[in-house]
């Protein structure tokens, strides 16, 4: 590749193997061709790595990049956007697929309309082995109004699985938010943050396609539940556990539901609206409150429990357990081995 691709693909994987050929396949298969793909491979230990870098042995957009440690899911989703060369960005999980045209009616519409900052399809979902489950309708209405606060209230408000986060965003808009937290619900609040920005359009074709099964990020259980059997609570978010997120947080107190507060409220807080959008924003909180009133005390008993956790397990034992969610390093300490041509 001598330009620029239109389109960045940023693929991040851990222990892929079982699906990523498919999603490697579906991608590539594109009817719009003009993209780069970026594989970043966080210390895999099964067969993705050898699966990726023959697809990009044999594929010239594919950019192949390999962590030596696990260095958790929210730092490897934030690394495949920093490689990211492209006027669009796209995120890809190894287990999802795509239906041929949806990079290309996703380009269309954010060429032809300014003010889109995120295209997306409708969701097919499928259980592992690809067998039709449902199709996923999302329930948004006012995800491309005028009007960025009403925009901000579906985001906020509505119930969604946040499918919209694959769809293909506007990287000048990325550029003016923080990078995805890597905290439970980041990508919730990235949308979030992007909708105060622009509009969304949904394509009304089923052209994405999200893989449930056991093994995938929101049933992941926190180390807490997993290694002892005595404990205050069973409780635990329906999001990927912190640990997934970032492993040094295994053992963290993390008030998921009090942080997502605080994020939305910086995210209006830096918005680009005025007062009076800001203040109607700002009162929005009172009723996601109210909607998570049982999730915020539930932060607090869950931190209870992971206090007793903490001087139930040793650290030691917890990390001998733990070996795929070793403790975070600095990201100049990654090897990285790139197959493919550099931007």
């Amino acid at each position: 590749m001598s330009s620029t691709p239109l389109v960045s693909v940023g693929l991040f994987v851990h222990n892929g193997e079982r699906f990523i050929q498919e999603t490697l396949n579906s991608i590539l298969n594109q009817t719009f061709t003009d993209f780069e793909l970026i594989i970043s491979d966080n210390a895999s230990t099964d067969g993705t790595g050898e699966i990726a870098q023959a697809c990009a042995k044999s594929d010239d957009r594919i950019r192949y990049y390999r962590s030596e440690k696990n260095m958790g899911a929210g730092w490897n989703a934030c690394r495949v956007y920093e490689l990211a060369t492209g006027k669009y960005f796209k995120w890809a999980a190894a287990d999802d697929l795509l239906e041929p045209d949806l990079l290309r009616r996703c380009v269309e519409i954010l060429e032809s309309d300014p003010g889109c900052v995120v295209a997306y399809a409708r969701t097919k979902e499928v259980d592992k082995n690809g067998n039709f489950i449902k199709y996923y309708v999302t329930p948004m209405r006012n995800t491309n109004s005028s009007d960025p606060v009403a925009r901000f209230r579906e985001m906020l408000l509505i119930l969604h699985r946040c499918y919209q986060i694959f769809g293909v965003m506007r990287m000048s808009a990325l550029r003016k938010i923080p990078p995805q937290g890597i905290y439970v619900n980041g990508d919730g609040v990235l949308l979030a943050r992007m909708s105060l920005l622009g509009r969304f359009h949904e394509v009304p074709e089923p052209l994405f396609i999200n893989r449930r099964h056991i093994g995938q990020s929101s049933a992941t259980l926190p180390a807490r539940l997993r290694q002892r059997r005595v404990c205050l609570t069973t409780r635990h978010s329906n999001l990927p556990c912190a640990e997934w997120w970032d492993p040094a947080k295994t053992r963290a107190l993390t008030f998921p539901e009090f942080r997502q507060l605080c994020e939305y409220f910086l995210s209006v807080y830096r918005a680009p609206l005025d007062a009076a959008q800001k203040l109607r924003c700002y009162f929005m909180l009172l009723p996601w409150i109210k909607i998570h009133r049982r999730a915020l005390l539930s932060d607090l008993l869950i931190a209870a429990d992971q206090v007793l956790y903490n001087h139930q397990v040793a650290k030691t034992e917890s990390s001998n357990l733990e070996q795929g969610l070793s403790s975070r390093v600095e990201a100049r300490s990654v090897k990285q081995i790139v197959l493919g041509p550099k931007s």
